[in-house]
């Protein structure tokens, strides 16, 4: 396999720079980085396809609770609130509003975000905890599909946007059948919802790209196939690093245009490889076979004037 180390040691023979030179280094380790992550970009390539299973939450409504008017501290009776409801989000018997959870004190002490805004005091009101938005892991770069696992039924993705206009009211509840997208948590983590909100605890299947990896250390491997990598991917760094030495030289530039253009003829052959075929193949017909119009044969242009 191409080491990082390897991947430098033949740059630096191609473009006769000097390893130990810090600043050149640099350069070089950007440029197979670079080239890396324009190949990854291109495709979404099957050695950088995964998945992984969402677990829903269900709602939480065991106990009752009291909250003071335009105050943020929600005290329960009977409730088990913990750690894992921060995030989530609370709605109070007495109004449609949900508040977000920022803190858990206790099993019967939370915090809102904003003040709960009822005119009147809450006391030994029901409530629904909710998760609304659930974090995917920190490989995913995006989602292309999800499924259900208990039935086969697949799991629309869909945008926001499109999301409110169609279904305006988010409270229904069942087995899941939409995911909509909605930005990234704080650790940069893709970030959805789920609708209906789940009624039962169960696995959605979520298939996706991974995010690619910049090399660091000199034993790092990349994610790129090693026939690709050795090939392919030093072909893309040659061509910046052709550029960067050209200094406007025009033999020098041309190099690298010529680097860059055998740099995405790499590319289109590891598209054409990537997707096996279906294993069809054309039918070849005679031509005695094919059906042909019935009567007689008429003269060329035959009642053109």
């Amino acid at each position: 396999m191409a080491t990082f180390l390897v991947q430098q040691q033949e740059l630096s023979l191609r473009l006769r720079m000097d390893l130990t030179d810090a600043n050149q280094l640099a350069l070089i380790k950007r440029w197979i980085n670079r080239a890396q992550q324009e190949i990854w970009a291109e495709e979404d390539w099957n050695f950088a396809l995964d998945r992984q299973i969402l677990q829903t939450v269900v709602d939480v409504t065991a106990g009752t609770v009291s909250v003071t008017a335009s105050d943020a501290t929600v005290t329960g009776a009977s409730t088990n609130f913990d750690s894992t409801h921060i995030g989530s989000y609370i709605q109070f018997s007495s109004s449609n509003n949900w508040y977000k959870i920022t803190a858990v004190a206790s099993a019967t002490s939370l915090t809102i975000e904003s003040d709960y805004v009822g005119t009147t005091d809450l006391s030994a009101g029901t409530y629904t905890i909710r998760k609304i938005f659930y974090s995917l892991g920190s490989t995913v770069e995006h989602i292309l599909t999800a499924r259900q696992m208990i039935s086969p039924a697949t799991v629309e993705l869909v945008d926001f946007r499109e999301f409110d206009i169609f279904v305006p009211s988010v409270t229904s509840t069942g087995d899941p059948l939409i995911m909509v997208l909605f930005g990234q948590d704080s650790s940069n983590n893709l970030r959805v919802s789920l609708y209906p909100s789940p009624s039962a605890i169960e696995n959605i299947e979520v298939r996706f790209k991974k995010k690619a990896v910049d090399l660091s250390s000199d034993s790092d491997v990349s994610v790129i196939p090693n026939k690709w990598n050795e090939t392919v991917m030093i072909d893309g760094a040659l061509a910046q690093g052709y550029d960067y030495l050209s200094n406007g030289n025009t033999g020098m530039l041309s190099q690298a245009t010529s680097m860059y253009q055998k740099f995405r003829i790499g590319i289109d052959r590891m598209k054409a490889l990537d997707r096996p075929d279906s294993g069809k193949h054309q039918v070849i017909q005679s031509r005695e076979s094919i059906n042909t119009p019935s009567g007689p044969r008429l003269p060329y242009k035959y009642g053109v004037s």
